[in-house]
């Protein structure tokens, strides 16, 4: 194992040693995470070391159902701003998330700030993403009485806001 694989994962088994993420699954250069999330419960993320890079990758959503040139377009636009982790999409449409970090670059305050950002652009994308790609499925949620986007989800209720 490299001395950056043993230092990536000796950071995350502290992680996960304070409640801040699940290792699901890991190897000698690559770890399956999940991180908490205020929107979605919980984020599924996976690390890949190469020899040049840190590869990280995470599912955002299913493609959209409908209004997918602006919900895709939100994406872009949201790459725009994000600085580690891009929005990509699949050959059927679904969207995940993908950073790269060089391995020169991998820190402890990096993973941190790369799990993070994580966390805080699938929650700050989510709601908007949702309400244009299944405008009609989430209409007829609510007219059933089911809960909308407009309140916390049932995981969260005891949180004051959104982070």
């Amino acid at each position: 194992m490299s001395d950056l694989a043993a230092r990536i994962r000796a950071h995350l088994e502290r992680e996960a040693a304070e409640g801040r993420l699940t290792v699901l699954a890991a190897s000698e250069r690559a770890w399956d995470l999940m991180v908490p999330s205020y929107w979605k419960e919980s984020i599924s993320a996976s690390l890949t070391l190469f020899e040049r890079s840190l590869r990280a990758e995470s599912f955002f959503m299913r493609a959209p159902e409908e209004n997918a040139g602006p919900a895709y377009r939100l994406l872009l636009q949201r790459n725009g701003s994000s600085r580690l982790w891009r929005f990509a999409a699949n050959e059927a449409g679904d969207t995940m998330l993908l950073a790269d970090v060089l391995t020169g670059c991998v820190t402890e305050d990096l993973l941190d700030q790369l799990l993070g950002g994580l966390v805080s652009l699938t929650d700050e994308t989510y709601r908007p993403f949702f309400t244009l790609a299944y405008e009609t499925a989430l209409a007829e949620q609510v007219a059933k009485g089911g809960p909308g986007l407009d309140q916390p989800p049932p995981w969260a209720r005891d949180v004051d806001s959104p982070r």
